[in-house]
């Protein structure tokens, strides 16, 4: 009884740890591969120039469109079911060439260390990414036109003075012209073809402003400002 008992363990140990194995390369990526993933992006010799010199501060202090490809994401790499790889550790990194108005998926396979493909694709926009955000809010902020609409709603909800960004909370969302077709200005028609973010604002008590800015982070500029 015992040894059946020890034998049944072990075939279970043996089943989960096959499992274990074949599941490896759809595990999330750590912090750890997502460095990596990015260092071999860049190193690659298909890698635009000058990627490797972006900077957090660069993107959220100018309204310009940033010089190098702006950072997304990383993503464990999905395999089809009938792929034999789908146990190799391959990673997806996604950036946004402003050059062209490209999304570039670099393929990386984190075992091997080296690139597997790199594909560049128009009209593709994801989520925006952090300096993204922070980059529409300073060109909506900088902005005199908007500063003054800013500056009334501000004082409408609070009774107060807006003086600066720290007073203000806000989200962006990826802007597609063909979302609002009746609704969206001629500046604002490139939205999709280019990267565009549509903002909401709101105070710190969550009161939201009944103005919402489309900024074309392309062409840095505030393109249409829509109304709740």
């Amino acid at each position: 009884m015992k040894n059946n008992q020890m034998l049944v363990a072990a075939v279970c140990a043996a089943l989960f740890s096959a499992g274990a194995s074949a599941n490896k390369g759809m595990d999330p990526v750590s912090q750890n591969e997502i460095n990596q993933a990015k260092s071999l992006a860049i190193t690659s010799a298909a890698a635009p120039a000058g990627m490797s010199r972006r900077t957090g501060t660069q993107a959220a202090t100018s309204s310009a469109a940033p010089s190098s490809p702006e950072f997304l994401n990383v993503e464990t790499h999905r395999f089809d079911k009938e792929d034999n790889r789908r146990n190799q550790r391959w990673a997806d990194v996604t950036v946004y060439d402003y050059a062209t108005d490209e999304l570039i998926i670099t393929v990386v396979d984190l075992d091997a260390e080296e690139v597997i493909s790199k594909t560049r694709h128009k009209n593709m926009q994801p989520p925006l990414s952090q300096d993204e955000l922070s980059r529409a809010f300073n060109i909506v902020f900088d902005d005199p036109e908007e500063r003054s609409i800013l500056n009334a709603e501000f004082k409408r909800i609070t009774g107060e003075t807006l003086h600066s960004v720290d007073q203000l909370q806000y989200k962006a969302f990826t802007f597609f012209a063909d979302s609002m077709p009746g609704v969206v200005n001629a500046a604002s028609r490139s939205c999709g073809a280019q990267r565009c973010a549509q903002l909401m604002l709101y105070t710190h008590d969550n009161v939201v402003f009944e103005v919402s800015p489309i900024v074309n982070l392309s062409a840095g500029v505030v393109t249409q400002r829509m109304g709740y």
